[in-house]
């Protein structure tokens, strides 16, 4: 997902909702199109990548807050907009396709 559209998309959204990763896992390593567990990694920064295509990074430090859904609008229009969102969790790049709304908070997968 690129930037450009994740903004178009979240314009009606309440400003104040936490930003999550949403993680899941099978654990039995085979194709069930069922996952076994969701893990919520809360979203804490932003960096960019020119190499190999220009791709903004979020990032998953545990020590540091929650971003709001306005805080990480006004971190991503500071960069191109044609860039396409990823997050680092456990050492690899996800990219990310979409979001969904729960209760006060924003999931990215």
């Amino acid at each position: 997902m690129r930037i450009t559209d994740f903004l178009a998309m979240i314009a009606d959204l309440n400003r104040n909702f936490f930003v999550f990763y949403e993680f899941g896992a099978n654990q039995h390593g085979k194709r069930t199109e069922e996952v076994d567990h969701v893990i919520y990694i809360k979203l804490s920064g932003l960096h960019v990548v020119n190499a190999p295509q220009k791709q903004a990074i979020l990032e998953t430090d545990a020590r540091r807050q929650t971003l709001r859904l306005w805080e990480l609008a006004v971190l991503l229009r500071q960069h191109q907009l044609r860039r396409y969102l990823y997050v680092t969790y456990r050492g690899q790049q996800h990219a990310l396709f979409g979001f969904r709304v729960e209760k006060n908070r924003i999931l990215l997968g």
